[in-house]
Order: C-alpha cells, then sequence, then structure tokens
C-alpha cells in the first residue's frame, strides 16, 4: 500500500484537484484506491458522494488529526490511499505527514504560493530527521508561460525537490468536479507524478 498526500498551507493551489485526478487516473490503471478526505471543506468528500462509485474508488472523511492512526486500518485492502490535506498547518499536518510515503506540494507559478513553503518544509524536515522516510515533491501546476527559474531558486533555500514537469493550466482540470477524467497525456503526467516516475 503506498499513501500520497496533497499538502500546502495555502488554498488554491490545486491540492483537491490534483487528488481527486490521481484518484481516478490510478482506478482506471485498475489500482484500488482510497480517497481520504482531511479537508474541512470536504470538496473530496462530495465529489466523492457524487461520482466516486462511478469509478469504483472508496472515499472517507477524516477531519481530526489521527489519519496516521485511521491510514492503518485499511492496509491490505487498498493499493493506493490519496490524501487530500487542509490549506492550513496544524496537528492535522503531521498527523498526514506520518500517514504517508510521498507528499505532492502543488505550487502556482506565483511567488505567494512558494513564499508560503518554509513552515511546512520545517514540518517536513523535522520529521525526516526523526525518521521519517518521506519522497516530497513540489510540482508547479496551473502552469502557462511563466518563467519557473527564479521560482525554483526560491524553493531550493528549502531543500524541497521540485517535480522535473509541471502541469499545465488546463480547462480538463476542472471538469474532474464533473466527474470527468482526465484525457490520456494529462492523466499520463499525474501518474507519473504520484508515482514518482522519472525522478
Amino acid at each position: 500500500m503506498t499513501v500520497v498526500s496533497f499538502l500546502h498551507q495555502k488554498g488554491g493551489t490545486g491540492k483537491s484537484t490534483l487528488c481527486i485526478s490521481a484518484a481516478m487516473a490510478l482506478a482506471q490503471a485498475g489500482r484500488r484506491v482510497l480517497l481520504l478526505d482531511a479537508d474541512y471543506q470536504g470538496t473530496s468528500s462530495e465529489w466523492g458522494n457524487r461520482f466516486a462509485s462511478r469509478f469504483q474508488i472508496e472515499t472517507r472523511s477524516q477531519v481530526q488529526p489521527i489519519v496516521h492512526t485511521e491510514v492503518e486500518r485499511f492496509r491490505g485492502a487498498f493499493e493506493w490511499i490519496l490524501i487530500d490535506g487542509p490549506p492550513s498547518l496544524s496537528d492535522m499536518t503531521e498527523s498526514i505527514l506520518r500517514a504517508s510515503d510521498r507528499v505532492i506540494v502543488p505550487v502556482r507559478p506565483a511567488l505567494p504560493d512558494v513564499w508560503a513553503i518554509p513552515w511546512l518544509a520545517a514540518i517536513i524536515r523535522k520529521l525526516q530527521q526523526g525518521g521519517a522516510k518521506l519522497v516530497v515533491r513540489v510540482v508547479f501546476n496551473q502552469h502557462t508561460d511563466e518563467d519557473l527559474a527564479p521560482l525554483r531558486e526560491e524553493l531550493a533555500a528549502w531543500h524541497l525537490p521540485v517535480h522535473p514537469d509541471s502541469l499545465p493550466a488546463d480547462p480538463a482540470f476542472a471538469a474532474v468536479f464533473a466527474g470527468t477524467p482526465l484525457p490520456g497525456p494529462l492523466a499520463e503526467q499525474v501518474l507519473a507524478l504520484v508515482e514518482g516516475e522519472g525522478e
């Protein structure tokens, strides 16, 4: 079982969109997927109520900081657990990180999204120094033609690896909220991000 969390302390970076997109892409590839909504806004849970059964995805809401213990209950029942994290830092963040094998940190190609990274990076570093084997990747999301080089330089100070491929600003990502899976090339990009290909 692989547990992948989508985290950022800032709202609007695309956590829920990527988490749901990845759940659909994995399910369509024949994987057994649990989508765990740890965001009090409930976006992934609501999506699950409407569309999860269509893709044979199970969804659960978990908005208390006991994610790391709850995940153990599902070991063996699923191949992948995807966690949609809240747009804030709290005890919940540490619980999610303790449950995770991989952490995806989506950032839009804008300085405010990058400036909000240090606090999350500090929590990750603390857990890694304590022995947690977290694989962390920042991914530029909603990218059009922005110059990413200055943003990569900002991120380098926090020692968080950046995924080699950015995700484009494509209307297909908005369509996932209507239960429409990503088209082939985009789905493959998201799968590569979640599965760690090319790293």
